[in-house]
């Protein structure tokens, strides 16, 4: 099982960082484990946007191809699951909040768990890894994107 929370304030805008997650085909960039993701079918159901996306994610040797629905309410919250035969559980969560001193509060939130017993050992290990570094990821990426608006 694979299970992060964090919490961040950053010196973006909160439309800037809901923008920079939302950006789901851009992942394979600058996210370690993500080796392809497109976005399929979107809906507009006020307040939510709701979208599909095939994703690979590479775990060692391992290609895996799931599917997840992702449901963002702008500026403020991007809700991610999954019900894919691969994983038990599979949510990721992100708030974004203006921050007192002008930049935005960025909430990140992980949960889930590989349904193959074989797989979760090595899923957990590469995942928890991973879970720890995708907010500085993020992060990083902002830098990169937003530098000039600084």
């Amino acid at each position: 099982m694979a299970y992060h929370q964090e919490t961040r304030v950053l010196p973006y805008t909160p439309d800037q960082m809901f923008e920079l997650v939302a950006d789901v085909e851009s992942y394979p960039a600058f996210l370690p484990l993500w080796r392809e993701a497109q976005i399929g079918r979107l809906t507009d159901d006020p307040p939510f946007e709701t979208y599909r996306t095939t994703q690979v994610i590479q775990l060692g040797p391992v290609h895996r191809r799931f599917i997840t629905e992702t449901r963002m309410r702008r500026p403020d919250r991007i809700e991610i699951r999954s019900n894919d035969p691969f994983f038990k559980r599979f949510s990721i969560m992100w708030s974004f909040s203006p921050d007192s001193d002008g930049g935005c509060r960025v909430s990140f939130g992980l949960d889930c768990e590989a349904s193959p017993i074989l797989m979760r050992p090595v899923f957990d290990l590469v995942l928890n890894e991973s879970a720890q570094g995708i907010m500085r990821a993020f992060e990083g990426r902002a830098r990169t994107l937003y530098v000039t608006s600084q």
